[in-house]
């Protein structure tokens, strides 16, 4: 079955009273969980306030959902959240690049280490796209944490595909993460707005059908695209995969 999952980072709003409010279990940053139900987690750069009270209070966090299958349905339910969300105070800081949108696809569609290639030569080939639909570049995308969501580079690259080794991607350090169970996608700047959030989702979806069986329909991938960008023009990705490709294919 193909499965997926997100991890959507947020500022503001209290962790605590979203937890009892709605009933979802908020953890520790550092908590192992199972992932069988949607749940809070704190984040390590957390903000912390004292209410009336002189309690503290946990501010901003990460709202992580079950492992999904039926994306429709998921989508729906993602609308319901970010409208709770918004409505407890959540918000996501203009400009900031310091919340992340996380996106994990069940590894079982990448079999041998030549969908693993056809993943790095996919992903490097439209890397300036990417982080331009994740609302930043590779110059300054989430400058805050930089650290955590470097670009591919083409030594880098290289090295996976000489030594067909890809601890290099199981640390949580690039723009993407191959670990047993999952592939995770780490460009995409967080945001409470379900059309940018969709685009996300359209694109990790048609990165894995380009995988499986090279099924990508680039026309409504670029239509995302545009629409996640607000673009008019006629771009579109189609056109330049080719250049893409061979300017890979010259490394």
């Amino acid at each position: 079955m193909k499965t997926f999952g997100y991890e959507l980072e947020f500022n503001g709003g209290i962790l605590d009273k979203i937890s009892e409010k709605y009933d979802i279990p908020c953890y520790k940053k550092a908590e192992h969980t199972s992932y069988d139900k949607y749940q809070l987690k704190t984040e390590v750069s957390i903000t912390k306030r004292l209410d009336f009270n002189g309690q503290i209070i946990r501010v901003g966090g990460e709202f992580i959902s079950p492992i999904l299958s039926d994306y429709k349905t998921s989508l729906n339910d993602l609308k319901k959240w970010l409208f709770i969300l918004k409505n407890e105070g959540c918000y996501i800081r203009p400009n900031s690049y310091d919340t992340g949108f996380h996106i994990h696809l069940d590894r079982s569609f990448i079999g041998d280490f030549e969908k693993i290639e056809k993943v790095l030569k996919f992903l490097y080939a439209f890397q300036p796209e990417i982080y331009e639909l994740s609302k930043g570049d590779q110059k300054n995308i989430r400058n805050s944490v930089y650290f955590d969501v470097k670009p591919l580079t083409p030594s880098l690259v290289k090295e996976i595909l000489k030594t067909q080794e890809v601890k290099h991607l199981k640390r949580k350090g690039y723009c993407i993460c191959i670990t047993p169970d999952t592939l995770e996608l780490r460009y995409f700047n967080s945001s409470l707005n379900i059309d940018v959030l969709n685009s996300y989702f359209q694109f990790a979806f048609h990165l894995r059908n380009y995988i499986l069986d090279n099924a990508t329909d680039l026309d409504l991938l670029n239509y995302y695209y545009r629409k996640a960008l607000r673009r008019k023009d006629n771009f579109s990705l189609s056109l330049k995969r080719q250049k893409a490709m061979n300017k890979f294919l010259e490394l």
